[in-house]
């Protein structure tokens, strides 16, 4: 039976990081998850800007370009750069889908789509933890734009798919004013990282696997030119993996004080290890002028960018993995099945996201912390880091129990909103 095209709307900003976001690691997710199901084939429009980095980063995938996903961009119509606009003509005049799924409801350009569009609404985080300051909320600012540009795209779309239902209900429909009607509860599978290191065996940790994938880290580093990890131990220096980016509700700063009353307090040997880039002198983000008041910047080191594989190294090697944001999206954050999935325990902070999947897994509670408390964290890091082996133990048998709904699942619960226009399915 022939594949459904389901079209990706990736309308990427110029300038924009495409590795190692959380939207495209769930792109990854869920194109792995057609591959599985094979119902449908996605076909994934970006700008040319975007364009090599997107396939790289997908030709990584456990799919198969042609069958599982195709890659549009003006180019392949001997077109540059026009303009948002002109990329939906593009699309509409050379990528045959019977439905679209637009990974953001920012992505505005969505509008001048001829077929019905169904968006993903991660969350509504701006006009929930926002910055009070003019550049955000002034005529034209951050915020405002923000808002504005969800709020008329909520409005136009055929279908909103949500990670939860706590977003749902509180946010498009409570904050946006989404008809439940519209609405489609989505929530997602484990991801699983183990095929990103073959050499790991049973998801668990060896001195040999260790290295191997100290190694992996090792070599990227070379490759980009970071100096300083040139010849980094990563597996005999424990330190305690974040994978996240500096945003205001992902509490990064907790990290650093957590890491500071180790350090210096209790004379522990610890380091912090992140994915977000830290941009010293900046004035939106508090971290980096605490790092550098204290002087921090070699225990809370940052390594952004890195390609799947090399990101399952870097959580492979880490001694424990923590997710302190206060918010998600979605249910139990993609770190903790990602660092358990190739044998490193994770603790995550309290918030909605957690609470709700909780109230199904409720042995997730004891690997939890209050976000506000960072001495809360220390102890249970401490805790961790003085015997993983019994932590990752009660969590691998955790995430097994986790582990029940597919990507195929989730993947075919979002190409089903997407195309629910042709047929009478009124659920996913």
């Amino acid at each position: 039976m022939a594949r459904i095209p389901v079209g990706i709307w990736a309308q990427w900003p110029d300038g924009a990081r495409w590795s190692n976001e959380g939207m495209t690691r769930l792109l990854g997710f869920l194109i792995e998850g057609i591959a599985e199901s094979q119902n449908y084939v996605f076909r994934v429009v970006l700008p040319n800007s975007i364009r090599q980095a997107a396939e790289r980063d997908l030709a990584t995938l456990r799919a198969t370009p042609g069958l599982d996903y195709t890659v549009h961009s003006p180019a392949d119509a001997g077109l540059g750069a026009q303009g948002i606009e002109a990329l939906a003509k593009f699309a509409d005049a050379h990528v045959d889908v019977v439905g679209w799924l637009s990974i953001f409801p920012t992505f505005t350009a969505a509008k001048y789509l001829s077929a019905p569009v169904t968006t993903i609404f991660p969350d509504a985080i701006p006009t929930v933890f926002h910055e009070f300051s003019d550049l955000a909320w002034g005529p034209n600012g951050n915020h405002v734009v923000w808002r504005d540009h969800v709020g008329e795209m909520l409005g136009r779309v055929a279908k909103v798919v949500t990670f939860s239902n706590h977003v749902a209900e509180t946010q498009a429909h409570g904050l946006f004013g989404v008809d439940r009607a519209k609405i489609r509860v989505v929530p997602h599978a484990s991801p699983d990282l183990k095929d990103d290191l073959p050499f790991v065996e049973d998801r668990k940790k060896t001195p040999a696997s260790v290295a191997r994938a100290a190694d992996m880290l090792r070599a990227y580093c070379r490759e980009r030119g970071a100096a300083y990890f040139y010849d980094f131990p990563f597996e005999s220096v424990p330190y305690i993996a974040v994978s996240t980016q500096d945003r205001v509700t992902k509490n990064l700063i907790s990290v650093a004080l957590a890491l500071e009353q180790m350090v210096r307090r209790d004379r522990i040997s610890m380091k912090v290890i992140t994915t977000a880039p830290l941009h010293f002198g900046a004035q939106w983000t508090p971290l980096p002028g605490m790092l550098e008041a204290h002087q921090s910047q070699f225990d809370f080191l940052s390594i952004p960018d890195l390609p799947r594989d090399v990101h399952a190294a870097f959580y492979h090697c880490a001694t424990v993995a923590v997710h302190p944001s206060f918010f998600e999206g979605g249910h139990a954050p993609f770190p903790f099945y990602e660092a358990v999935s190739v044998g490193t325990p994770c603790i995550v902070a309290r918030g909605p996201h957690v609470l709700e999947i909780c109230e199904k897994y409720p042995a997730l509670a004891d690997f939890t912390f209050d976000p506000s408390d960072h001495h809360a964290m220390t102890a249970l890091i401490k805790e961790i880091a003085a015997d993983p082996e019994k932590a990752i133990g009660a969590q691998a048998a955790l995430y097994q129990k986790m582990s029940s709904r597919t990507w195929g699942a989730v993947a075919t619960g979002y190409a089903m909103a997407a195309t629910e226009h042709m047929n009478s399915h009124s659920d996913v």
